[in-house]
């Protein structure tokens, strides 16, 4: 008899705590106004961006990068990345006796270097038949995600599961943009004129520093005909040295040509 008013006390709690979940369950539910949700997945994107695109700040990441063209996949290499806002980045791939490719680009420039052959060019984007305009920025914007659409494009966006899909032009190229709830990019793509689309994946990301940042991007040619995947191994966010963003071609070094560049990128599985 002595347990009984315990038992009725539980009793009673249990059943009004599953009317109260029942009264909840038929309470009318706050509407949220689908371009207040937009509006708060577009703030926590800028949020994220502007922090990828400091300019006092310097990427300095270390990659594991698997390369695969056509059917053939190449052995994974290691290298080490330096990205710097807007349109800067600096690409060295490793080898067993040091570095088998320096390569850097700033704005429509591009300055390469391979150690082995004492071979290095100097290219610019607007004069030489590189193939590829600016490649500076496409490459930090690539790899650090940095995509900027415009405020026209968030609004005539379309939702696909729980993506918010962004399309936009530039300077005569297409581009798409994909954007999780968490406001960080899930893919981008990029159409050029006469050009097979350009993929990017973010398969990851690191949460564990101030700035989040990309640790697995997987960039893909449609048709499969190339597919590159960098894995970020560490990332630290040092100060701006304009210094380690160079690559410098030793005096004596023997000219390389845009073929050869080409050939030595593709071998190295680097891009």
């Amino acid at each position: 008899m002595r347990h009984r008013p315990l038992a009725r006390t539980f009793a009673t709690r249990t059943v009004a705590a599953c009317a109260l979940a029942a009264l909840a369950g038929c309470a009318p539910r706050l509407a949220v106004h689908p371009d207040l949700v937009l509006d708060e997945r577009a703030a926590r994107y800028r949020t994220a961006l502007a922090e990828r695109q400091a300019p006092e700040t310097m990427v300095d990441a270390s990659l594991v990068v698997w390369t695969e063209l056509g059917e053939r996949r190449l052995p994974g290499v290691e290298a080490q990345l330096l990205l710097a806002a807007p349109d800067a980045f600096r690409f060295r791939v490793g080898s067993l006796f040091g570095t088998a490719l320096d390569l850097a680009a700033r704005g429509d420039s591009l300055v390469a270097y391979v150690p082995s052959r004492r071979t290095g060019t100097r290219l610019d984007a607007t004069r030489d038949s590189l193939g590829l305009l600016n490649p500076g920025s496409l490459g930090f914007r690539a790899l650090a995600a940095a995509w900027s659409p415009p405020e026209a494009a968030w609004a005539a966006g379309a939702a696909e599961d729980s993506l918010w899909r962004i399309t936009w032009l530039e300077d005569g190229d297409t581009l798409r943009l994909a954007v999780g709830t968490s406001g960080l990019p899930v893919w981008a793509s990029l159409t050029r004129p006469g050009k097979p689309e350009v993929r990017a994946g973010y398969r990851g990301w690191n949460a564990g520093h101030a700035t989040t940042w990309p640790d697995i991007v997987e960039i893909e040619e449609a048709g499969g005909r190339v597919r590159v995947v960098y894995r970020v191994s560490q990332v630290r966010f040092p100060q701006r040295d304009a210094a380690r963003l160079a690559v410098r071609i030793p005096p004596g070094a023997a000219t390389l040509t845009v073929d050869e560049l080409r050939e030595t990128i593709e071998r190295l599985g680097a891009f």
